[in-house]
């Protein structure tokens, strides 16, 4: 279980592309496992409790891009982070 200390120090960092990375390659590695149905062997989660939080974080990620771009400048343009 993650450490309640550990987690206030990840709230209070200033996230970096690094963050977004590291986030985007557990989402990815969880759904390889998922596509081979071997989720077991990337988690300890039932999948239905991951279903839930991926439910959660998906509406999260949806509200804040929503609020971002709400703040967003039409002259501004938004760069789409693209796999090399």
């Amino acid at each position: 279980m993650f450490e309640m200390q550990n987690l206030r120090n990840l709230m209070a960092e200033q996230y970096t592309e690094a963050h977004f990375e590291a986030l985007l390659q557990i989402i990815d590695r969880l759904h390889d496992a998922a596509a081979v149905n071997n989720l077991s062997a990337v988690c300890e989660v039932d999948a239905r409790i991951v279903v839930g939080w991926l439910d959660d974080i998906i509406f999260t990620a949806e509200e804040t891009i929503r609020e971002l771009q709400a703040t967003i400048r039409p002259e501004q343009e938004v760069v789409e982070w693209a796999e090399n």
